[in-house]
């Protein structure tokens, strides 16, 4: 009973360890106002020339979205935990927003191109161990991009390692014990 016991504390933890939160913008505040810096779901978003969570989306899933308005040329957006520290960018949901009359249009995410769409979709990018992810143009590319469902994981803090380190030890002495009875 004991090993089960600890057996599911130590799932417990690594399940705590391991959420990924998701960033929406649907209680942010203040909403359709230009912006040089948001901070919303632990993410940080800095740069660019002109951006802001706005409420009117038509190319969006009808929530608020962090929209770019890149009018006045070539900023990139720069996203990266409150606080510091690397984590991995699972995936986002992205689109041309509305006043980009163009079916598609590239950006780079981290350098690497991805291609977005008049329709919000998610794309899967998988993007780990870093410290920050910049969204840039390329040139001639779309003004305007909205950004949504941020899906990251934070790098587990030592402490949290080490903690499901000494669940794992003691999980383990216990079963040695129970064994050797």
């Amino acid at each position: 009973m004991k090993t089960v016991l600890v057996a599911l504390s130590i799932t417990l933890l690594v399940g705590i360890a391991s959420a990924a939160p998701v960033v929406t913008f649907d209680n942010y505040s203040p909403t359709d106002v230009c912006q040089s810096t948001i901070s919303s779901g632990g993410l940080d978003f800095s740069g660019g020339f002109c951006m802001g969570v706005w409420t009117g989306n038509p190319n969006g899933n009808g929530t608020p979205a962090l929209v770019y308005d890149n009018f006045g040329g070539g900023v990139p957006v720069t996203m990266s935990l409150t606080g510091g520290g690397t984590f991995t960018l699972n995936s986002v949901d992205m689109a041309i927003s509305w006043y980009d009359s163009n079916a598609m249009e590239t950006i780079l995410v981290n350098g690497s191109p991805l291609m977005l769409m008049q329709m919000q979709m998610t794309y899967t990018l998988n993007l780990s161990g870093v410290t920050s992810v910049t969204f840039s143009e390329i040139p001639g590319g779309p003004g305007y991009w909205l950004l949504d469902n941020i899906n990251y994981t934070p790098a587990p803090e030592p402490g949290t390692l080490a903690l499901i380190g000494s669940g794992i030890l003691a999980a383990a002495g216990v079963l040695r014990r129970k064994l050797m009875l």
